[in-house]
């Protein structure tokens, strides 16, 4: 019973994760090689521009509010409060945009087109609070296969447009809005449909979560510029066709941590009940969580070695020598990153369940100004590559401070599994020197990690099965 409802979480939570990552991945790969570099980078920029606006708004409001409906079958009114939020917060952003650009008389501005760009975001943020409430209650597949539908709409329709001469800037931003729009409604039927949600808010509860989301504003908001102040930055400091080149490396490197958004919403519920009543995990449980750690971030290297191996021949060949060579340095150093993200995303969820919000607030901070600080020294030096140097750096400076709290407060945490990184390092090189044909370094390469994952003991039966039972 318990393997069959793990089994039909993993499908579900997968669900939404290809549905957004892989099929919007796939929306964009196919504007960034029919539009120029110049208007790709724009469409990032503006992207970025956005979602800074929108965590801004969001006043740490999504994570509580899954870890309180998690945690109790009371505190449904949560997501109510956390909606009508997103709604006045969206307005109220959008009319500001707006009269922004009535007053900016320049119609080459990006100003012409960031409200309308901003309208497609937020409507996408208005169904998070929603969304959020079906993760929390475990409830993964309806958003999943309304996110399909959207996600591949949008693909039929770039392409279709793109066979009528018709892809332009104006275009995306009317298909992203369209896509937008069919998602909050259909999450708005389901709920009042197929669910006791009410949309009933309680203003006085609604002070409260204000109140205890309030710990952990500034830590959103410099999580976020951990993520998207790089492409502000680029875009800035740089060009757009500089910006084109990292975000469509940047996306590929998310892309790649598509484990991380499969398992993600499973974690946290499950965090938010395991420390509901201790904050510490039992010997048991730790031994589990450390055997979901080894496994995770040897996945994660193994995710790591394949694609630097594919990146240049195969990326070159689908986007036709646009990007690959171009930026293939850039990935590198962004692809360093995953196995690191995936460590920090389980601290993390340590961390946020433990309702460790102050230390985790202090570490965001810490991290993101120096992110910042980073990035306005080396884009000036190094553009692209810049940007991913000071993202490197900073998750290593992240993953350090998490492990340093959750040792310090809750448990403690193997770095084992990091070794690994060096034994892809000598695979790679091993395999880059045996041949060149890269189908067959990929063979080597996959073929050497396993043994050096299965002989050095990261990879083995039990860790399978602690693995499964933390999950369970």
């Amino acid at each position: 019973m318990l393997k069959n409802k793990l089994l039909l979480n993993f499908f579900s939570s997968g669900l939404q994760a290809i549905a957004v990552q892989v099929l919007g991945s796939i929306f964009f790969y196919i504007i960034s090689i029919y539009l120029s570099k110049e208007i790709f980078g724009l469409i990032n920029w503006m992207n970025a521009v956005c979602l800074f606006l929108i965590t801004f708004l969001g006043f740490g409001l999504e994570q509580v509010v899954t870890r309180r409906i998690a945690a109790s079958q009371r505190s449904d009114w949560a997501a109510a409060a956390f909606f009508a939020h997103s709604i006045i917060g969206f307005l109220i952003a959008f009319l500001l945009l707006l009269t922004l650009s009535i007053f900016i008389k320049d119609q080459a501005s990006v100003f012409k087109f960031l409200p309308w760009f901003f309208v497609a975001q937020g409507l996408i943020y208005m169904g998070v609070p929603l969304k959020q409430f079906l993760n929390a209650k475990e409830q993964f597949t309806p958003y999943g296969i309304i996110a399909a539908v959207s996600n591949a709409a949008k693909i039929v329709i770039a392409f279709l447009l793109q066979q009528n001469h018709n892809l332009n800037i104006r275009t995306v931003i009317i298909t992203l809005i369209c896509a937008a729009g069919f998602e909050i409604v259909c999450l708005v039927i389901y709920i009042l449909t197929k669910t006791t949600f009410s949309f009933k808010l309680h203003f006085k509860a609604y002070t409260k979560l204000l109140r205890e989301s309030s710990a952990q504003y500034l830590s959103v908001i410099f999580d976020m510029s951990l993520s998207r102040m790089d492409w502000i930055l680029v875009g800035i400091i740089t060009s757009n066709v500089v910006l084109a080149d990292y975000s469509f490396a940047y996306r590929a490197f998310e892309l790649a941590r598509l484990p991380v958004f499969i398992i993600g919403p499973m974690l946290l519920p499950r965090m938010a009940r395991l420390m509901s009543s201790n904050n510490k995990p039992g010997v048991m449980q730790q031994q589990e969580i450390n055997s979901f750690i080894t496994v995770e971030v040897s996945v994660a290297v193994l995710i790591l070695l394949i694609l630097n191996i594919l990146w240049v021949p195969v990326v070159t060949s689908i986007t036709n020598g646009k990007y690959g060579n171009t930026n293939s340095l850039q990935f590198l150093v962004l692809s360093l990153c995953i196995p690191f993200q995936f460590f920090i995303n389980l601290l993390w969820s340590l961390t946020f369940s433990a309702k460790k919000y102050k230390s985790v607030s202090l570490i965001t901070v810490v991290c993101a100004v120096t992110n910042i600080i980073l990035n306005l020294i080396l884009i000036s030096k190094f553009n692209g590559l810049g940007a991913a140097a000071a993202f490197f750096i900073t998750t290593l400076l992240q993953g350090y401070l998490h492990y340093k709290l959750v040792s310090k407060e809750i448990m403690r945490i193997s770095l084992r599994p990091l070794l690994l990184l060096i034994g892809a390092a000598v695979v790679y090189f091993i395999a880059m020197r045996i041949t060149a044909n890269f189908l067959i370094q990929l063979a080597i390469a996959v073929v050497l990690y396993l043994l050096i994952a299965v002989l050095s003991g990261q990879l083995t039966r039990r860790q399978f099965l602690n693995f499964r039972q933390f999950l369970s």
